[in-house]
């Protein structure tokens, strides 16, 4: 029998372990591919990074809408809310790097686990960098960090279009709003007549964003 080859769930890219300055999170989204977020990474021309971007089971890190409650995407939304916190410690070399220079970069549903992330473990990363994502959870829904601290000294660069078929327009704006509220640094971009992409204005937007609020080189 020909043994079958293992699937590989995580790729890196940049630095290796052990030499890199910063280190950040790339978190694909719903089937989509963790070489699509690696290409992000070549984009974004950050130096000195060690990339990690991991692979969601089937393609999916929860399985439904991200304005259902949160009750039905668990336990995938917790499970990989977890997984990320994992990366982040791993990224973070045994706290050679520190929370500072550690950051995550989603599109679609990774930018929404970026979101969550940030809110379930406040203080774990410098700055998100959220691509066509918002909170999770239906109008009206309690959107407090974990242990009622406030996400002060949390960088946010949050784009959204007037057209994404996926994420309205005005969940992009209350989510920009709610973590401001929350002590969040947060840049918001609403790009008209965008479609569910990531464009080459706000990769560019996004890449002065990590190397001005990160004093990256």
């Amino acid at each position: 029998m020909t043994p079958q080859t293992p699937v590989v769930r995580l790729r890196e890219a940049g630095q290796p372990r052990g030499l890199a300055e910063s280190a950040g999170i790339l978190l694909h989204g719903r089937s989509r591919t963790k070489q699509e977020m690696l290409d992000l990474a070549t984009g974004l021309e950050i130096g000195g990074t060690r990339w990690l971007a991991p692979y969601a089971d089937q393609g999916l890190w929860y399985p439904g809408r991200f304005m259902e409650p949160l009750e039905s995407n668990e336990p995938f939304l917790t499970r990989s809310v977890e997984r990320c916190h994992r990366l982040v410690q791993d990224a973070s070399e045994g706290g050679r790097l520190n929370p500072q220079q550690l950051f995550i970069v989603g599109f679609s549903q990774g930018a929404c686990i970026a979101v969550e992330y940030a809110m379930r473990h406040p203080g774990s990363c410098a700055a998100i960098v959220v691509f066509s994502g918002c909170l999770m959870g239906p109008a009206g829904t309690d959107w407090h960090p974990a242990g009622g601290k406030a996400l002060h000294g949390l960088k946010v660069f949050l784009t959204g279009s007037d057209m994404d078929e996926w994420i309205p327009e005005e969940r992009t704006r209350q989510t920009a709003q709610v973590l401001a509220d929350l002590g969040a640094d947060v840049e918001m971009r609403v790009y008209p007549s965008r479609p569910h992409i990531v464009s080459k204005l706000e990769l560019a937007e996004a890449q002065e964003f990590l190397r001005s609020r990160m004093l990256m080189p």
